[in-house]
């Protein structure tokens, strides 16, 4: 079971920005596994203090 955690974003971002750099960095690291998004379990957002949200 691999497991990724990447920094998407900070404070201060718009929620535009935040969704732009969501959807490059989910779009960027799903391409890197041999069988895109047939490897793709689940997909979660969390904020530091924050409880996760599963995307998908």
């Amino acid at each position: 079971v691999l497991c990724l955690a990447v920094a998407v974003g900070h404070v201060r971002m718009t929620e535009e920005e935040l969704v732009y750099n969501i959807h490059l960095a989910v779009n960027f690291l799903v391409s890197l596994l041999k069988k895109n998004w047939q490897n793709v379990r689940a997909l979660y957002i969390k904020s530091t203090m924050g409880k996760p949200q599963r995307l998908y």
